[in-house]
């Protein structure tokens, strides 16, 4: 038998074209060729490893036994062929992209859009970390993470913009009292802006419940512990969250993606261009409340 370099891929694919349809024109119509070619190829096969791999008759085509062991051999060839031919291609994007994203993102679309860019850039693996906009900024900025996708306040000059929106006060509370908050440790984004907004607006309040886990902060809300403020679009998220009523408006936040340079490349450039293609699926935008 010949070296298995020997074996054309051409006439493995023939071969497999017509073992798959047992019907040499079926065959020949699915690889775009004429039927003759198919039946040369399979005939050089078949000469290359001095084996009958299909019975022809003129009603029909059956396969012998080596015809079935080829079959699963054939198709490990063509995929070693196809693996070897993707990995030294320059034109594939390939790597490993750590991932920070603020939890609340974890609740729209970007999951899916993570899902799209996986079918589009197979050979790049991602890894997720979820966290705080703050302590997120800090994996960025010493190194533990690739890329962020998070939030800022409106006039940081860091990331690009994919959407901008409010934030909106969930919970409840009797005005005339100090407000018992429900917020995420410092140094998370969400409750420097609400406690700006309640010391501008001299409203007392007073910290009833704090959880890294958004999933917390949103339950003890629903269960009565106070108020928190928190990206628009969890409402339609969760529909039993209730809005709070009689607060200040908050200012709008920056949803955005930044790396660790302004300038990014390979498989991140990739990603975050992903990301803010599909930025207006990611959540639809919401309408700014007036208290």
């Amino acid at each position: 038998m010949d070296d298995a370099r020997d074996l054309d891929p051409q006439q493995l694919r023939s071969f497999l074209a017509v073992a798959e349809t047992l019907h040499f024109t079926s065959a020949a119509r699915r690889l775009g060729i004429v039927q003759s070619t198919v039946s040369q190829h399979v005939s050089r096969l078949e000469q290359a490893v001095n084996r009958t791999l299909l019975v022809r008759s003129t009603k029909q085509v059956t396969l012998t036994q080596d015809g079935h062991m080829m079959i699963a051999l054939a198709r490990d060839i063509l995929s070693a062929q196809d693996r070897a031919l993707t990995w030294f291609d320059r034109s594939v994007i390939r790597g490993y992209i750590r991932l920070g994203i603020s939890e609340d993102l974890t609740m729209t679309r970007l999951p899916e859009i993570l899902g799209i860019f996986r079918e589009k850039y197979p050979k790049v693996d991602v890894h997720l970390r979820v966290g705080l906009s703050g302590s997120l900024q800090n994996d960025l900025d010493n190194g533990s993470v690739d890329l962020l996708c998070t939030k800022r306040r409106i006039g940081d000059a860091r990331g690009t913009t994919i959407w901008r929106e409010p934030l909106t006060w969930f919970g409840n509370w009797e005005p005339g009292t100090a407000l018992p908050l429900v917020v995420f440790p410092e140094p998370a984004i969400t409750r420097l802006i609400a406690l700006e907004c309640l010391n501008s607006a001299e409203i007392p309040w007073y910290v009833a419940f704090t959880s890294e886990n958004l999933t917390a902060l949103l339950a003890a809300v629903r269960a009565g512990y106070g108020v928190t403020a928190q990206s628009s679009f969890l409402r339609q998220y969760d529909r039993s969250l209730p809005v709070a009523e009689g607060l200040p408006e908050t200012p709008e936040v920056d949803f955005i993606v930044i790396g660790k340079t302004e300038t990014l490349e390979g498989p991140v450039k990739a990603l975050a261009d992903t990301i803010a293609a599909h930025s207006r699926q990611i959540t639809p935008r919401v309408a700014r409340r007036r208290a």
